[in-house]
């Protein structure tokens, strides 16, 4: 009798619990991933959004809304399939969401991930004292630094418009 309730329960349990989803399985075939910089005044502020598929890559720096760069970079497939593969290497996955109760500041992160023009997939994570709250788990970054290495001297982007030198 035991066993027949326990089964249950423990089954309810485990698909509770988030799982890394598999990237590839996905079909994706565009990836949008968002920084958002930290509240800092306008002339340091710089937050980037990177859209890439398997031909190029886009990167469009702001300033609070005011667009520093719009440039678009070649892309190869293994390159995009290499984004993909970080992706499922560093176990990013959706889980429960974690509000942000009394931490300012911070940076946040978000991604979509598309499939014949529909979300396959998106979360987002705030940076803040420390802690990460949003509704993403994993290393997200590896796969965004892949990307950023594409684009030559993406710091010179970053600088350009109002930064101070």
């Amino acid at each position: 009798m035991k066993n027949i309730i326990l089964f249950p329960l423990l089954s309810f349990f485990c698909n509770c619990h988030p799982t890394a989803v598999s990237f590839k399985e996905l079909n994706i075939d565009e990836i949008r991933y968002s920084y958002q910089d930290a509240s800092v005044p306008p002339p340091f502020h710089r937050s980037y959004t990177l859209t890439i598929n398997d031909s190029s890559l886009q990167v469009v720096v702001d300033s609070y809304g005011t667009i520093i760069s719009d440039s678009i970079f070649p892309c190869t497939k293994a390159q995009f399939e290499h984004v993909i593969h970080l992706l499922d290497s560093g176990k990013v996955r959706n889980t429960k969401v974690k509000e942000n109760v009394g931490c300012t500041g911070g940076n946040g992160e978000s991604i979509y991930c598309y499939s014949n023009k529909k979300v396959v997939f998106s979360g987002n994570v705030d940076h803040c004292g420390g802690k990460d709250f949003g509704n993403l788990k994993g290393e997200l970054f590896p796969a965004a630094e892949a990307a950023l290495k594409l684009i030559p001297d993406f710091d010179s982007l970053l600088k350009r418009g109002v930064m101070p030198e």
